[in-house]
Formats: structure tokens, C-alpha cells, sequence
């Protein structure tokens, strides 16, 4: 995956973090004065749906999008951007704390954007999100690819918003890590050997799309 940087992930996680860099340009962040949380779920929810095609065609489970964990914030002096929702296997009816959590955070510059992924359950989100937060906070461009930084008359300017990377983006432009969540998160509680397995099968399933 082109825009793939690495995992984060420790012993006592529940879970990883997927971090990921995409150039896609400079994202206008004018959009979120007017958010509507209940009409992003749904541009969510059919970005969703649209990206099962995907899934299904990668031999994975379709899934669905509960609601929301955490509805849409937006820091703009950081230019930081966080939602979170729950997920599911497409009619498994899992119970709450079993529930798929992906927790999203992002960081906006001057050429593009990181993303930082991370995938829990419903029962652990709330012992996750400190870390993730914390390293959403540690993270920061250089001078001069800084948010602040961008100049209109010779910077590229993304083709979307900052509300698509809520909606659309979020879940048609999904990282393979990011589209194989649950999948991932299930195999990490039934294995005995943790962090290993889950390192080499994410290597292997990146290896296979490269090829």
C-alpha cells in the first residue's frame, strides 16, 4: 500500500494503530463550520457500502457502520481532525463490547495528510484512545510543510474536503489495514502468539497486494 507507513502496537494493546501518509494535496478545512453529524454517517454509511464491493471482491466479509463512538471534532489551530464508529460484520449482530472500533485521527499539512488508524473493540476503546492521542499529538511536519505553510498560487489543493475524509474518502480511499480491521482484530484475540502473528500477517497481505 502506497500510502502505508507502519503499525504501533504493544503487548498489553487490544488492538493497533495503522498510520498512514497520503499527498493528496492541501484539504480546505472551511467545510467544518457547517458539519451535520447525522449527514456525515450517512455519506459514511454509503462510502461504506460502495467500498464492500472491494471487500467482497478480496474474498473479505462485507461490514456495516453502527454509529457513532465519537461524533466529529475538528482542532483547527492544530488542524487535527477526529471521529470514531463502530462496526460490524455485515449480520452478525456481535454484542456491544465486541463491537469493531475504529478510532480515526488526522493531521493536515501543507501537501496532504496523515492518518492514524486505530482498531480496538466497543469493550477496550475508551483504555485505547489516551495512546492514540498521544501520538496523534506527537506527531508534526517540518517547517515549511505545515498547514500554515501553504501557498495558493503554487501548492496543489486536494480534490475534496476535510468533511470526505469523515464520508466518502474515509471509506472508499481505505487503507488495506484499515479495510481488514475486524478481520485483523478477531485473529489477534484468537491467537496465542500476539503481536508476532498479527505483524506477519499484515506483512504477508500488503506482500500480496504489491503483487
Amino acid at each position: 500500500d502506497e500510502y502505508f507507513y507502519g503499525l504501533v502496537f504493544k503487548k498489553e494493546m487490544n488492538g493497533f494503530i495503522s498510520i498512514e501518509y497520503d499527498d493528496s494535496g492541501y484539504v480546505k478545512d472551511d467545510d467544518a463550520k457547517n458539519w451535520d453529524a447525522d449527514e456525515l454517517m450517512d455519506n459514511l454509511r454509503k462510502g461504506t457500502k460502495e467500498a464492500n464491493k472491494d471487500r467482497i471482491a478480496k474474498g473479505i466479509e462485507p461490514i456495516e457502520i453502527i454509529g457513532w463512538i465519537e461524533k466529529p471534532t475538528y482542532d483547527a489551530t492544530n488542524h487535527r481532525l477526529i471521529w470514531s464508529a463502530a462496526i460490524q460484520d455485515i449480520g452478525t449482530n456481535e454484542p456491544l463490547n465486541e463491537q469493531g472500533v475504529n478510532y480515526n485521527t488526522y493531521l493536515l499539512g501543507r501537501e496532504g495528510y496523515f492518518s492514524l488508524n486505530l482498531v480496538t473493540d466497543r469493550g477496550s476503546v475508551d483504555h485505547e484512545i489516551p495512546l492514540a492521542k498521544r501520538i496523534l499529538s506527537s506527531v508534526k511536519f517540518n517547517a515549511g510543510q505545515r498547514y500554515a505553510d501553504f501557498n495558493e498560487s503554487t501548492d496543489k489543493i486536494a480534490e475534496y474536503g476535510l468533511a470526505a475524509l469523515i464520508g466518502g474518502i474515509a471509506a472508499k480511499k481505505v487503507g488495506l489495514l484499515a479495510m481488514l480491521g475486524i478481520a485483523l482484530l478477531k485473529f489477534w484475540k484468537v491467537t496465542a502468539i500476539g503481536v508476532v502473528a498479527v505483524g506477519a500477517l499484515a506483512r504477508k497481505l500488503l506482500s500480496r497486494k504489491k503483487d
